[in-house]
């Protein structure tokens, strides 16, 4: 996908991490079928996926580099990812930040920069 039509992707993924973190919620933490943590891994997941199809736009972009795609989604992903938390205790909605959700976020922005490196220098 090329053009600014590349940037939906990642932009309409980053709307809806928006709303789901920043909606009125209760405690976390909460074990789902069973698996406790399960917030955890599920915003790994989600910052695993925004951040690899933000590697994939930088990607399109002409002169881009795999080093530098992957730098700028792990860091653009982790910093959004660390305001969100700090905007949850912000607005008072029922939800409060955790280090341990950033820390989900930013490994999860990690792993989803790694694979569309590997990706890019797989494809050429």
């Amino acid at each position: 996908m090329n053009g600014k039509y590349r940037w939906f992707p990642p932009i309409g993924w980053g709307v809806l991490i928006t709303i789901l973190s920043l909606i009125p919620g209760g405690a976390g933490n909460l074990p789902l079928f069973g698996i406790p943590y399960a917030d955890k891994i599920g915003h790994f997941g989600m910052y695993a996926i925004w951040a690899f199809l933000f590697s994939r736009s930088f990607t399109a972009r002409p002169g881009s580099t795999p080093t530098g795609s992957f730098w700028k989604a792990f860091i653009l992903c982790t910093l959004i990812g660390i305001l969100l938390e700090f905007g949850q205790d912000f607005l008072r909605s029922g939800r409060s930040y955790e280090i341990a959700d950033m820390l989900a976020n930013g490994l999860g922005a990690l792993a989803g920069s790694i694979f569309g490196f590997i990706i890019r220098k797989k494809l050429g």
